[in-house]
């Protein structure tokens, strides 16, 4: 079972400091570019073109001031120093809010009651505006509605006397900020909870890919294991050659294909001559590089695909031979006869020759001959006998008659 858990409050605050300069990146400086337009638009008959101008260029160089948009995205500061950045983006905002309060409070007292409403209107909507960015940090959204249109509405709502609508211009504003805030307190939960589930669903993505990935690769090693354990239960740990299990099951197999098909089926069987004198000569470690030897040149003599050579006990070895007829198996077994000539192996203790041999019986089953391993087993280990009665270094082979 996947443990989901919640996410760490610190990366959602660097979430949500993100989100909030990725998507008001370029949307508030044109919100607030428009309404620069828009209150020069209506104050420069009143003020003339050079103050209007000039308060217009303080205020977009008020806006390029608020840098860290570009450079906290560019920067990743919201992830490396999230409180400064913060701190940063909240005295930007009630500059900018701030600055408009002063704008409308500058403004009323020397344009008329109607333009005044206009440039209200611009300010209020604003901030209206900003809320479908911005709410994702709340005390963002905050700085700016209580630094423009916090102090307009007081300001109305104080200055009632001068005109007969200042009052009711302040109380609605008042009561539209109530109405902004219990907004924005909405969408600030439900921008809160939409990050962390989406983070919350990431890490549930991530973790069950991490599971899965896990889940293969316990499966691959299993897989592996299986594989090895198959080989060391079939494998000669000395020589690494197949052991007696695997010679029976592989002869098992091949008898029964030699039946289908009505094909011939070889088997050498074959023994060291007078191993136990050369370990008693040479030493046990002796023998087993003797034995190894003779898998390597065993190996050597079965040329054919599908052929195999396994020990199958002591020192004794085992050559199945699929479809070779009784003239090849003997053609093998001679084969290998040369091969242990040529190693010219040192045996003083054999009294068959100077060197290391090898006595070999070899059986070939006719086709549709209905035998069992066991019984080409036994009638190779009486070739194998012949062939040590004989004075050993001998290959006797029996062809039984078809069936």
């Amino acid at each position: 079972m996947v443990y989901q858990r919640r996410m760490p409050h610190r990366e959602l605050f660097c979430a949500q400091l993100e989100l909030l300069m990725h998507s008001g990146r370029s949307t508030m400086v044109v919100t607030h570019m428009v309404g620069v337009a828009v209150a020069a638009f209506l104050l420069w008959p009143y003020l003339g073109w050079g103050a209007t101008l000039l308060g217009a260029a303080g205020f977009l160089a008020l806006l390029l001031v608020r840098r860290p948009y570009a450079q906290g995205m560019l920067q990743r500061r919201f992830e490396s120093a999230p409180g400064p950045l913060f701190w940063q983006l909240l005295a930007g905002a009630a500059l900018t809010g701030a600055l408009w309060a002063v704008i409308y409070i500058a403004a009323a007292a020397v344009v008329p009651v109607a333009l005044q409403h206009v440039l209200l209107l611009t300010i209020t909507s604003i901030a209206a505006f900003s809320i479908g960015f911005s709410v994702v940090v709340r005390e963002y959204f905050l700085a700016q509605v209580f630094t423009s249109l916090w102090p307009i509405a007081w300001w109305n709502t104080a200055n009632y006397w001068q005109q007969s609508h200042n009052l009711v211009i302040g109380l609605a504003l008042l009561a539209f900020c109530a109405i902004l805030m219990m907004v924005c307190s909405q969408a600030y939960a439900a921008f809160r909870n939409m990050i962390a589930l989406n983070w919350e669903r990431e890490q549930t993505a991530r973790e069950l890919g991490d599971l899965t990935g896990s889940l293969r690769l316990r499966n691959r090693e299993l897989q592996a294991a299986r594989r090895q354990l198959s080989n060391l239960a079939n494998v000669d740990e000395l020589t690494g050659l197949g052991n007696r299990r695997l010679a029976n099951s592989v002869l098992q197999e091949e008898i029964n294909r030699a039946r289908r098909n009505h094909s011939d089926i070889s088997i050498i069987l074959l023994d060291v001559d007078f191993f136990k004198d050369y370990n008693d000569t040479y030493g046990h470690l002796a023998g087993d590089v003797v034995l190894k030897t003779l898998g390597r040149l065993m190996e050597r003599a079965c040329g054919r695909a599908g052929e195999v050579v396994a020990r199958y006990g002591g020192e004794e070895f085992l050559l199945i031979l699929p479809g070779a007829s009784s003239a090849a198996a003997q053609h093998t077994a001679a084969r290998l006869q040369e091969l242990v000539r040529q190693e010219r192996i040192a045996h003083r203790a054999s009294t068959a020759a100077a060197y290391l041999t090898v006595s070999q019986g070899v059986v070939t089953a006719r086709r549709n001959a209905e035998l069992q391993p066991e019984d080409l087993i036994l009638a190779a280990d009486a070739m194998l006998y012949r062939a040590k009665a004989r004075g050993r270094n001998a290959i006797v082979v029996k062809t039984p008659p078809a069936g």
